[in-house]
């Protein structure tokens, strides 16, 4: 199966939640607002070499080439957006539509839980509307990697079949919740291979393509997917439930 290819199972219950763990590194979070974090710009490593090391290259992780890119400071969200947050965006006629809190089982209703099944054009037009966007693959992971570089992980076996309520585990150091292994994240970028050569300053993808990259695992993910640098592509316009997002802010 190709990377491209490789999707989460809606069905099956996660098997483990993972914390990203490492060598201590420059702080990057310099201010926090009551909704969103601040983490500063510089450079930052992206990928890993656990494909190498441990999967000899397998496919679904061969794209996780090491390389250095730089990019701005901004502010991203505490929290992955609720299902309460996302229904006052469907209330007043601007996100979705997205079957909300009609045909979904309880188990992924509750109003604290990730808001799910929405497009990759419902989360952009939601973080529109707060003022915001989607986090790049790179912000993300910066966001993601907190106070940690390297390539150490955790995993703890949970018995869940849904989704948690957001915050219910203990933040990041920078103060971030759920980056792993709640809800998976969209993210802006178009899918494609790292490009290779000099360090690249806010890359944002390719213009086109034909998935959207996902980012942190969710509840039906395995262990080894629960890591700042692992990558799917999903289809933009379909719903899954075991997929969210947050939202980011530029820095002025």
């Amino acid at each position: 199966m190709t990377h491209s290819m490789r999707m989460y199972s809606l069905q099956i219950p996660g098997l483990l939640f993972c914390i990203l763990f490492g060598f201590a590194g420059p702080s990057l979070v310099s201010a926090e607002s009551q909704d969103q974090v601040s983490i500063a710009g510089g450079e930052v490593k992206m990928g890993s070499t656990l494909c190498s090391d441990q999967f000899g290259n397998a496919d679904w992780c061969s794209d996780e080439t090491v390389h250095t890119v730089r990019i701005n400071p901004f502010m991203i969200d505490k929290y992955e957006v609720t299902n309460e947050a996302y229904k006052a965006c469907f209330a007043e006629g601007v996100c979705g539509p997205n079957e909300l809190h009609d045909s979904r089982p309880d188990d992924f209703n509750k109003p604290r839980q990730p808001v799910m099944f929405v497009t990759w054009e419902d989360a952009q037009t939601y973080c529109k509307w707060k003022g915001g966007r989607l986090p790049t693959e790179a912000e993300w992971e910066r966001a993601a990697q907190a106070d940690f570089s390297g390539e150490a992980v955790f995993g703890q076996k949970y018995n869940v079949g849904a989704p948690s309520e957001v915050g219910s585990v203990s933040p990041s150091s920078n103060g971030i919740f759920d980056m792993f292994g709640n809800v998976a994240e969209w993210t802006a970028d178009w899918y494609a291979p790292y490009p290779t050569g000099e360090t690249q300053e806010n890359p944002s993808g390719p213009k086109e393509g034909k998935d959207k990259v996902i980012r942190g695992g969710s509840w039906t993910s395995a262990w080894y997917q629960l890591r700042a640098s692992d990558r799917v592509a999903r289809t933009p316009d379909l719903r899954y439930s075991d997929l969210g997002f947050r939202c980011i802010r530029e820095m002025k």
